[in-house]
């Protein structure tokens, strides 16, 4: 292509990739069905007839779908009918859809209408002496046979559909009238194709600025999708041998074997191996004209999608090259590319007017309660050597819903636990988002995940009295909802801490962190005094140990102890009471003396009594007869029996204690009356 000119024409161009919106859906969605009832190519005013394979009946088709989403499908005017006539030539989209198996069901197929009699097929001409043909073996071209009309006074050459695809190469000057047409056998409504006259070329006239044939040779389209794949879109000849494809990583020289060989005009699938990089493309052929090679293009990346504030989020892409990476040549050759980049917006699934962006990021103003999806769609032109080109090259998209944007998360949040072994929650917004804030929400791990139990519309104490904290340790987690709708990330965890007894009286604790930015920096163990309740602190351990026995000789019914954590912050924090029940002591004296002398005039029971739910005393006398019988422990016998000093002698007793937590005590024995 260095040293000669050649054109090249496509005649037909593929429907536009972009265009499918549901077509592509794949997840949660079942896929319909429906073949061409005759040809998929027809003429103008010719109906498409279709057969329905879904195994569905209830179903609806539109006929020229133009990939909105499955949203707006209500809105567009759909029919039953199996048949349809176009009024206008082009490629239409055929979209199928309905119900299946309770899930949305959706197909899509392409039909050509026609014009004219002209087939799809591409011509060429190398050096002003030769030229040539190419009918391509596709859908469109349906026809019973083909002519072609040289221009020289010839015979018109006949090709039969069994030669396709087809090409042939004959030396002829230009500029000369070529026709090609395409013949049905019965008679049709398609109007006869006109001749297409290839014009003499040369670059050498002053202000030469290459020849306008932007389909040849050319990737016209690259749409990345969501499914690691590049949708390329080729224009250029229909040549059976088809093209070479290169592809490289952006930055990285190309291999010298070609990614894909015998590609022609049409759409093609290409795996990229990772969508956040950019990836490059360009085609080559050798031919009886000699070489050629299309322009380069790259893959466009939308690398974030970001909520800047309530009222705008930033869209950054990396922009794409100012020049060609495959070629070097001579700019005598008369190579360049412009380019430019616009931003594709859809609201709601409503699609918005391009805009013309640059630089690399992009604020846009928005109604934070919508949804919205974009891609950044690059349109490049220039001038290949003697050729003008242009090509869109087409991100994938990226969506935020506010609703599924998690702002940063509150880290400044500890709990503790109060009197009735309930759990209070103390945070402050450290989260750096400016939103305002709607309410603050409160989660609590279920055993199996963190769940919602409660709400506050403002920073404040959450009591969770939902809970008994003396029976297992309870974890948190805390976020906000933004007035966008956004539910922030969720805090890190932070657990109440459980005050047990491992071995006999030794004081176990449970090991998570109350506080939910930082770890423990020191335990400090506090007894409760049995009176006033007043604690006092008895020992500081090191925020790794866990245990501690402590001395209980100081109390004398039960021993009360909480935990004090203290996190490096000095954020403090407390864990439920844990009471060790102490043996309870229960004596009476071996002998009294009721002689008036205010001196052990009185028989006393000794001993702590704070513990005792229900108690029983019993005095006997030498022959069994009950002489005494209490039920508190803190009334006293005066030696009188039926209004009359009881005499000196031996008695026996017996004492019943019931305790508070059920545990029954007996005891029995003797004393000494005298006086």
């Amino acid at each position: 292509m260095r040293k000669f000119l050649k054109i090249i024409l496509l005649f037909f161009i593929s429907i536009s990739v972009f265009s499918q919106g549901v077509c592509d859906l794949t997840a949660g969605v079942e896929k319909g069905g429906f073949d061409f009832d005759g040809p998929s190519a027809v003429c103008i005013g010719e109906k498409v007839k279709i057969k329905n394979t879904s195994g569905v009946t209830d179903v609806k088709y539109i006929y020229g779908y133009k990939g909105e989403a499955a949203s707006r499908l209500p809105s567009i005017p759909a029919t039953t009918d199996t048949e349809w006539p176009f009024l206008a030539a082009g490629e239409y989209l055929i979209l199928q859809y309905g119900k299946k198996n309770g899930k949305d069901m959706y197909f899509c197929r392409v039909a050509t209408v026609r014009k004219n009699t002209e087939p799809v097929f591409s011509y060429s001409d190398c050096n002003n002496n030769q030229i040539e043909i190419a009918i391509s073996n596709v859908p469109a071209n349906n026809f019973d046979y083909y002519t072609i009309d040289w221009g020289d006074g010839s015979a018109l050459e006949k090709v039969n559909p069994t030669q396709l695809p087809y090409k042939k190469t004959k030396g002829l000057t230009t500029p000369r009238t070529i026709t090609v047409n395409g013949v049905f056998a019965t008679a049709s409504s398609c109007q006869s194709s006109s001749s297409k006259t290839i014009p003499y070329r040369d670059p050498r006239v002053p202000g030469f600025t290459g020849y306008d044939t932007p389909n040849a040779p050319n990737i016209k389209q690259v749409i990345l999708k969501e499914a690691d794949e590049a949708i390329l879109t080729i224009n250029g000849s229909y040549d059976p041998a088809g093209y070479n494809l290169f592809m490289t990583e952006r930055g990285t020289p190309y291999s010298k074997v070609p990614t894909k060989r015998n590609v022609l005009p049409g759409d093609i699938s290409i795996p990229i191996p990772d969508t956040t990089k950019s990836y490059c493309f360009y085609l080559t052929r050798n031919n009886t004209c000699g070489y050629e090679e299309s322009a380069e293009i790259c893959t466009v990346i939308l690398s974030d999608v970001q909520p800047s504030d309530s009222y705008s989020q930033k869209i950054i892409w990396e922009e794409y090259p100012k020049e060609m990476s495959h070629e070097t040549a001579s700019p005598n050759y008369g190579l360049f590319m412009n380019s430019t980049t616009k931003l594709m917006k859809e609201e709601d699934d409503v699609p918005a007017a391009e805009k013309v962006i640059s630089g690399g990021v992009y604020v846009d103003n928005v109604n934070c309660r919508n949804k919205y999806c974009y891609r950044i769609k690059t349109e490049t032109s220039g001038q290949m050597y003697y050729y003008k080109f242009s090509g869109t090259s087409i991100s994938k998209q990226m969506c935020l819903d506010r609703e599924d944007f998690h702002p940063p998360a509150i880290t400044d949040a500890l709990v503790s636990v109060n009197a009735a072994n309930a759990s209070e929650i103390t945070f402050t917004d450290n989260s750096s988002w400016q939103l305002k804030k709607d309410k603050f929400i409160l989660y609590r791990n279920n055993g199996t995940a963190f769940t919602e139990v409660k709400t506050s519309p403002t920073i404040s104490t959450i009591t969770d009295t939902g809970v008994d904290n003396s029976q297992q340790s309870n974890c948190y987690k805390i976020a906000y909802l933004d007035e966008c709708g956004s539910t922030s990330a969720l805090s890190p965890p932070f657990c109440t801490v459980l005050l047990t007894e491992g071995n006999k009286n030794e004081l176990v604790w449970t090991a998570p962190s109350p506080f939910a930015d930082t770890g423990v920096q020191v335990y400090e163990v506090e007894s409760l005094d049995e009176n006033t309740g007043a604690p006092s602190r008895e020992v500081s351990l090191s925020g790794t140990q866990l245990n501690y026995s402590p001395d209980l000789s100081k109390f004398q019914e039960e021993a009360r102890y909480r935990i004090k954590i203290i996190a490096p912050d000095k954020n403090e924090s407390y864990s439920n009471i844990y009471v060790i029940p102490l043996s309870i002591k229960i004596l009476l004296p071996d002998i009294f003396t009721p002689n008036n002398d205010n001196f052990n005039d009185n028989l006393e029971v000794k001993g702590t009594f704070r513990r005792i739910a229900n108690f029983e005393l019993q005095i006997y006398n030498r022959w069994g007869n009950p002489v005494f019988t209490s039920d508190d422990p803190l009334k006293t016998w005066d030696g009188n029996f039926q209004g009359s000093n009881a005499p000196v002698d031996t008695y026996t007793y017996k004492i019943y204690a019931k305790l508070t937590d059920g545990t029954e005590v007996n005891k029995t024995g003797k004393f000494l009356l005298m006086r």
